[in-house]
């Protein structure tokens, strides 16, 4: 079964939904409200010491934070999630590579995403952006 474009707006929906609400609880966990600009800045500043740059978000999801973003693997599932820093809260920006990613490791897309390649993702995204579909966030 190849995944279509109703199948991949969904799996975006879920993504970004998932992404937005690790982000929150993780900021959360070290006393910062990521709503607040502020505070948003702190949180992910790298020379912030009072948040290391990788570790526990609890006893079943690790973070990572590397470059512009901040990557999230569910041990129990074997999930990832990839939150690109720009845009707090809402955040939400697509990276093919980083959607296939989490494709990959979704049980619900693995078998649709499996013969798909990431730059094959990137019309089919802009075509989710084009139709309305998915809202494109920069």
């Amino acid at each position: 079964m190849k995944i279509t474009l109703d199948i991949l707006a969904k799996a975006i929906v879920e993504y970004r939904t998932e992404g937005k609400e690790l982000m929150k609880r993780l900021g959360l966990k070290f006393g910062y409200d990521i709503t607040i600009e502020e505070q948003y800045e702190e949180f992910i500043w790298r020379g912030n010491k009072k948040v290391p740059r990788s570790g526990k978000l609890s006893e079943r999801v690790n973070y990572s934070f590397h470059g512009g973003e901040c990557g999230f693997h569910k041990r129990k599932t074997q999930q990832n999630v990839e939150v690109i820093l720009t845009n707090p809260p809402k955040f939400g920006k697509i990276d093919s590579w980083f959607l296939k990613e989490f494709l990959d490791s979704t049980d619900e897309y693995k078998e649709m995403s499996k013969e798909l390649d990431s730059e094959e993702l990137k019309p089919l995204i802009h075509e989710l952006y084009g139709t309305g579909q998915v809202e494109e966030i920069k």
